[in-house]
C-alpha cells in the first residue's frame, strides 16, 4: 500500500505542470463569451469576421507568452517556440469562428444566398419563355 502511495506520488511529481493552462482558460473564456454575445445579438457574420480578430487581444498575448516560455523551456528554438503559439492561437480563433458560424440560421431551400449581391442577381439572364406556336382555329 505504501509503496502505491509512494509510486502515485514520485508520477505526479514527475509530469510537468501545464503552464499554459491559465492563460489558454483565460483566452477560450474570452473567445466563448465574445461569440456567445453576438450570436444572442444575431449579429450579422460579416460584422462578426471584420470584430472577431481584434477580440481578446490582451489575453491572446498573455497566451502566447505561455506557451513561447513552455515551448523554450522544453529546448525548443524561438521561431519554432513562436510557429508553436501561433498555431495554438489560430486553433481556437477558428473552433470559436466555427461556434459561430454553426449558430448562423440556415436559408430555406430554394431561397437565395443571402451574401449574393443585388448587383451580380441583376446581371444575371433572365429566362425568357419559349414563343408559343399560333393556334388556328378549327
Amino acid at each position: 500500500m505504501i509503496s502505491s502511495v509512494l509510486a502515485m506520488a514520485m508520477a505526479m511529481t514527475m509530469q510537468p505542470a501545464d503552464t499554459t493552462r491559465a492563460s489558454r482558460e483565460a483566452f477560450t473564456g474570452c473567445l466563448r463569451a465574445y461569440v456567445d454575445r453576438s450570436v444572442q445579438a444575431r449579429m450579422a457574420p460579416t460584422e462578426f469576421t471584420t470584430a472577431y480578430p481584434t477580440q481578446c487581444s490582451a489575453q491572446e498575448q498573455a497566451y502566447r507568452d505561455a506557451v513561447i516560455r513552455r515551448e523554450t523551456a522544453s529546448r525548443m528554438s524561438a521561431a519554432d517556440a513562436r510557429e508553436s503559439a501561433t498555431m495554438e492561437i489560430d486553433d481556437a480563433r477558428t473552433n470559436f469562428r466555427d461556434r459561430f458560424d454553426m449558430a448562423q440560421p440556415t436559408p430555406a431551400p430554394g431561397a437565395a444566398p443571402a451574401a449574393q449581391p443585388a448587383a451580380q442577381a441583376a446581371a444575371q439572364p433572365t429566362p425568357t419563355p419559349a414563343p408559343q406556336p399560333a393556334s388556328s382555329p378549327n
